[in-house]
Parts: C-alpha cells; structure tokens; sequence
C-alpha cells in the first residue's frame, strides 16, 4: 500500500510539474497561430476575400476604423463582396500577441496602407488590436479597432 502512494505521489508532481511546460508550449502556439492568422486576414481584405471573412469573423464581430465608423460583420463582409474597396499596398508591422488561456487572444500591430476605402483616398499608419476567440477549433475575430498614428 505505501508503495502504490510513493508512486502515485510521485506520478502526480511529475505531472503537476510538466503542467506550467505545456501550458507555456500551447501558449507559444496560439500566439505563432494568432500572428499568422492576422497576416492571412489583412491579406483577405486587401483582395476582399469575403469567403476568409465569413469563416474567421464571430457572430456579433464589430471593427472601429481610424475614421470613427463603427461596423458589423455584416457590413465588412458586404464591403469585401461588393469589391469597392481598391488597395494599392499594406503592410502589418510590430504584430504582438497575448493569449489568455487555450481560448482567446488578443493581438496589436501596426498597419500602413494606401487604399481606396468607401469611395475615399486612405493613406496612413494606424494602431490595431484585435480580439481572437478559439470558436470550436476555429480562431475567429470579434472584434477589430484601429486608431490613427499622431502625426499621420
């Protein structure tokens, strides 16, 4: 009997010490994995891949833009189907990700882009963070804001 204890004990504090290791691994993982899908998404909407969109933006998603607009997924999605939107270059800089278990993560970036965005010239460095959310084994965005860089 104390020797099925000694080896129970033991197998438990091996355990309980590989638990931080693998945490620290996963965690590692999701920031490589958020860092790449943020790449993948300003890719997407700069062809205005709408199909990208509908598979990586959660129900209730809202973007504030470095205009002062609000929009919902809905409206991002149509903007990408209708194909007004027309980008000379962007570029996503400066891509930092903190993750806040297996499920969520929120990433900040710096984005520079000359574009034509709603009928407008749109040339400028922003500030962005978005919020990813693990839905069913898929990272979606639910939320998006940018602010304008002083002096830009």
């Amino acid at each position: 009997m104390t020797i099925r204890i000694v080896v129970f004990a033991t197998a438990l504090i091996m355990c309980l010490a590989l638990s931080p290791n693998l945490h620290a691994q996963a965690s590692g993982d999701v920031a490589d994995q958020i860092k790449q899908l943020q790449q993948d998404s300003r890719a997407a909407q700069m062809k205005n891949d709408a199909t990208w969109a509908q598979q990586h933006l959660a129900e209730g998603f809202v973007a504030g833009n470095s205009w002062g607009d609000w929009e919902t997924r809905e409206d991002f999605i149509r903007d990408l189907q209708s194909k007004t939107n027309k980008w000379k270059s962007g570029n996503v800089s400066d891509v930092k990700v903190a993750t806040f278990g297996p499920n969520a993560a929120v990433s900040h970036y710096t984005f520079t882009y000359d574009a034509e965005l709603q009928g407008k010239h749109r040339a400028r460095t922003v500030i962005c963070s978005d919020t990813w959310i693990n839905d069913s084994g898929t990272w979606k965005t639910a939320s998006t804001h940018c602010s304008l860089v002083k002096g830009q």
